[in-house]
């Protein structure tokens, strides 16, 4: 009898077991797809900061008066929505969200409006199990072509049983053609939305976590495999800066401007320190080997600034453009006079060399700030 006790007792740990382990998806099982159009704007929210602390409808009503004001093409949320939330707060906003999408879709019948999201540190802080969020935005996704007929406008794919490290891993190809196959479409650009996690254990302390090596491979593999075309634009979206933010926010204190020996290389402003990782593990590297030039991050919520990186260097594969978002409420801390958006101008026939250019910077990304007045009697 006890043979036979043990014998089903693991039966069932390898039925567990195999139950609970990872599945493997191509790349392609983490793309979707968007019509690309000459002037294709992205909008960047970040550090919204819903919780129950706050008064909740105040801040939908000015995200949404910001989308309005800024009728984007996509809207991309990078990270830190919420703090302290519970699963009502988590909805609200992603109801708004799609119902915004759905509205400008219907007012610009020849376009379509979708929103993307990546996680920061304090989304999870909630009322909530880990998972939660992932559902309520996959409630919202469907297949290219199909958004304005099932009103579903989450531009968002995971897997709960991949195998890789994060919540958000999935790419969006701007495209000249959506039906056009993975062999004949010409990607005009290509947007990463990564999960850069949340908190590494040192010790007695935590710091900020990395992009880990997994997610690195994962991107460089999307370059490699995912499409025949590999001549766009790259842009990556995550809440934690790299250790390269930090080497920049330094050398723009050192000569306090950016302009250097005539060159100008960057506009805005860091009112505040870097809250990079615990450790730099090569991501700016790795992600700049595999075509993402220009990386726009959360996090830091007075800091708004767009930055050539290594603006001297005579090699085009050394720089990279360093984004800070601009904070999108003013719920935790914050500057009055920077309370805003993002705008980033998508245009056409537009190369790496191009795109890496203070002109370049100056004419179509714009720090959309000063709007604290849409929040009305404060």
């Amino acid at each position: 009898m006890k043979k036979f006790l043990i014998f089903i007792m693991a039966v069932l740990c390898l039925a567990c077991t195999s139950c609970s382990q990872a599945k493997d998806y191509t790349v392609n099982d983490y793309r979707t797809t968007m019509q690309f159009y000459d002037g294709f704007k992205v909008m960047q929210l970040t550090d919204l900061h819903l919780g129950v602390q706050g008064d909740l409808q105040r801040n939908l009503d000015f995200v949404s008066k910001l989308i309005d004001e800024a009728d984007p093409d996509l809207i991309v949320v990078t990270g830190d929505s919420f703090m302290y939330a519970n699963k009502n707060i988590v909805n609200l906003l992603f109801e708004l969200l799609n119902t915004k999408c759905k509205e400008l879709t219907t007012l610009h019948p020849e376009r379509l409006t979708k929103f993307a999201v990546t996680f920061g540190n304090h989304d999870n802080q909630g009322d909530y199990h880990k998972y939660y969020i992932n559902n309520v935005i996959l409630s919202y996704a469907t297949k290219d072509g199909k958004e304005v007929e099932d009103s579903k406008y989450a531009a968002f794919i995971d897997y709960e049983d991949d195998n890789l490290n994060g919540y958000a891993n999935y790419y969006i190809d701007l495209v000249d053609d959506r039906n056009k196959s993975v062999d004949e479409v010409d990607v005009k650009y290509r947007l990463h939305i990564i999960d850069s996690n949340s908190y590494h254990y040192i010790g007695p302390k935590y710091k900020y976590e990395v992009i880990l090596e997994d997610q690195l491979q994962h991107v460089e593999n999307i370059y490699k495999t995912a499409t025949k075309d590999t001549e766009y634009v790259g842009l990556g979206f995550f809440h934690i800066p790299f250790q390269e933010f930090e080497i920049a926010k330094d050398k723009y204190k050192e000569i306090k401007s950016f302009t250097e020996n005539g060159v100008t290389y960057g506009q805005g402003e860091f009112r505040e320190g870097v809250g990079d990782p615990y450790c730099n593990n090569g991501s700016y590297r790795s992600l700049r080997n595999s075509n993402v030039i220009a990386y726009f991050v959360g996090h830091e919520h007075i800091n708004y600034c767009d930055v050539i990186y290594n603006h001297e260097s005579d090699n085009i594969m050394d720089k990279g453009i360093l984004s800070y978002g601009v904070k999108s409420t003013d719920q935790l801390y914050h500057d009055d006079d920077i309370l805003g958006y993002k705008l980033i101008i998508l245009k056409d026939n537009t190369t790496v060399e191009d795109f890496l250019t203070i002109e370049y910077i100056t004419n179509n990304i714009k720090n959309v700030i000063d709007r604290g007045v849409l929040y009305g009697e404060q």
